[in-house]
């Protein structure tokens, strides 16, 4: 998908609408550094080079990927819950960038519903032709089907999926010469980012992904009384075209109704969280995106969560990383939070550890002995976050995913309850997570695999000692060994041996001079004095070596 040329002739066009709408908001210096200007129309001249830590710089970056559509819009979004990757003005601004857009006609849903083999007029007794939500990606209608049921309808928004991939293959094109001529982009290896990103965006082209996702956390509060999950509606559903269940409920943010029903907002907001807390620590996949438009509360303050579109996943061991980080924050355990921050962490350079483990000391210190009600869970997160970036390190995305949905359900909590503490509700989690580690179940399982890592190993051995076997007997092994500093270490060695020459020589002139004139009155030739003769002798020999020494500057 992304691995044709830049020059691709279907491409032009779509390029060539790029880089104007990016020229025009100031970023023609861009595409003069990748000598990129050929692809414009020369109706607008490059910008000089600005300041991309100003504000304004993030809010026409923000306005050119509004202009330029769906994808550029879904990158924007993704991008805000990365604070890894992008500084806090671009966040600020990225989370302002809307989904909402003009709904398409009544006409073309009908036809996108026809090629997708449902006829609506069949299927449903009823079928709104105004949509109740419309956003970059689709729109949804409310519909009753012809066996009563209550439903509501997404159709994927006429021929987005070839837009969103022309734009994605551009996206990874650019990013690849980032990479390329900026160390900038080799550092933070853009196109991998890009790669995930685009991932995530074609994950949401398919409907039946979507439907999967909810499909599982149906099943995960199936027996849960205080929570409700949409049913999907299988055989009416396609990769286009999504039909569940229509389950109704008062928005979450809107406390002055929440009022009116008699609501208890305590009891809503501990669900909300025991909720999202079950999602990370039992089901391993989260919901990614729960802002207040994704849920309501139905009678009984029971949760109601919509749109599995965007999830996040975290493995088993990566949760036992994350729930180590999350204790050792509670505990303020610099040395904890410091091994799990470098267990988590993408780095492509070594790191001075003593320096991290001071940042992050400090940072616990921000924290230490405030009531836990006044501890911001999402705050402290996206701090080691900051100190993640200025180590270089770049983090998984669902720890970015992780901390943007733990900010927005404090935010929805704080409104709701502001006595209520995530902190204290997370760590029954942790410390369930923690003694599962090490119940009799999982040491099994740990203890069946690493038995089966030493039989493969021993099954493997025996050949692979023979053939080192046999290259030691034909000659043909070779030991490579390397040291990066061994000239530098040689160099010492020879300035110390120098050095100790010197001194054993200066040594040996004084103590065999001493004994020679002690000792000896015999006379060389007769006349001149032995230990004169000795002493001389030495005395020139060493002055020589000093010489020899001092002349080749290694002393």
């Amino acid at each position: 998908m992304f691995g044709k040329r830049l020059n691709h002739v279907n491409h032009l066009p779509r390029y060539r609408e790029v880089v104007n709408v990016l020229m025009k908001h100031g970023f023609g210096f861009i595409f003069d550094r990748f000598t990129l200007r050929r692809l414009n129309y020369g109706k607008t001249k490059p910008n000089q080079q600005v300041d991309f830590r100003s504000p304004s710089v993030a809010r026409h970056l923000r306005e050119a990927f509004e202009e330029l559509g769906a994808a550029f819009v879904k990158l924007g979004q993704l991008l805000s819950v990365r604070p890894d990757l992008l500084a806090p003005a671009y966040i600020e601004e990225f989370e302002k960038l809307q989904n909402g857009v003009a709904p398409f006609p009544y006409e073309q849903v009908v036809k996108l519903c026809q090629e997708e083999g449902l006829l609506i007029d069949d299927l449903f007794a009823s079928f709104n032709r105004e949509p109740i939500a419309a956003a970059s990606m689709g729109q949804v209608h409310e519909a009753y089907l012809k066996t009563g049921e209550h439903v509501v309808v997404k159709v994927q928004r006429p021929n987005i999926e070839a837009q969103v991939r022309t734009d994605l293959e551009i996206m990874m094109e650019l990013a690849q010469l980032l990479e390329k001529r900026t160390s900038f982009g080799r550092l933070y290896k853009v196109s991998e980012i890009v790669a995930e990103l685009s991932q995530a965006i074609i994950n949401e082209l398919d409907f039946h992904k979507e439907a999967r996702n909810a499909a599982n956390f149906y099943k995960l509060y199936r027996n849960d009384p205080t929570v409700r999950i949409p049913r999907i509606y299988w055989d009416y559903s396609t990769q286009r075209v999504l039909v569940m269940e229509y389950v109704g409920g008062i928005k979450i943010s809107d406390l002055a109704e929440l009022k009116k029903a008699n609501y208890d907002n305590s009891l809503i907001a501990s669900r909300l969280i025991e909720a999202l807390f079950k999602q990370v620590y039992d089901n391993s996949v989260f919901h990614a995106d729960p802002h207040p438009g994704n849920i309501a509360i139905g009678e009984g303050e029971v949760i109601v969560f919509y749109d599995f579109g965007q999830v996040g996943m975290v493995e088993h061991q990566a949760r036992e990383k994350y729930v180590a980080l999350l204790i050792g924050m509670m505990r303020y355990d610099t040395e904890a939070v410091t091994r799990a921050i470098l267990d988590i962490g993408i780095s492509h350079q070594n790191i001075n550890k003593e320096e991290l483990r001071k940042d992050i000391s400090s940072l616990q210190h921000k924290y230490y002995g405030k009531p836990l009600a006044q501890i911001k869970i999402a705050e402290a997160l996206n701090e080691l976050i900051d100190i993640s970036v200025k180590y270089q390190m770049r983090l998984p995305a669902e720890v970015s995913l992780l901390s943007k949905m733990l900010m927005t359900v404090e935010t929805i909590v704080t409104q709701l309850d502001p006595q209520i503490s995530l902190v204290d509700l997370a760590e029954p989690y942790g410390r369930k997570v923690l003694a599962k580690k090490m119940s009799p179940d999982q040491v099994k399982q740990m203890v069946t695999a690493m038995l089966g890592d030493y039989a493969t190993l021993t099954r493997s051995f025996p050949g692979q000692l023979d053939t080192i076997m046999k290259m030691l007997t034909e000659g043909e092994l070779k030991i490579k060994m390397e040291h990066a500093n061994l000239r530098r270490l040689s160099s010492k060695i020879d300035v110390l041996s120098n050095r100790l020459s010197i001194a054993i020589i200066l040594a040996s002139i004084i103590i065999g001079s001493s004994l020679v004139s002690d000792t000896s009155t015999s006379n060389l030739f007769g006349k001149i004095p032995l230990a004169e003769v000795g002493f001389a002798t030495a005395l020139i020999l060493g002055l020589f070596m000093v010489y020899s020494i001092i002349r080749s500057g290694r002393y």
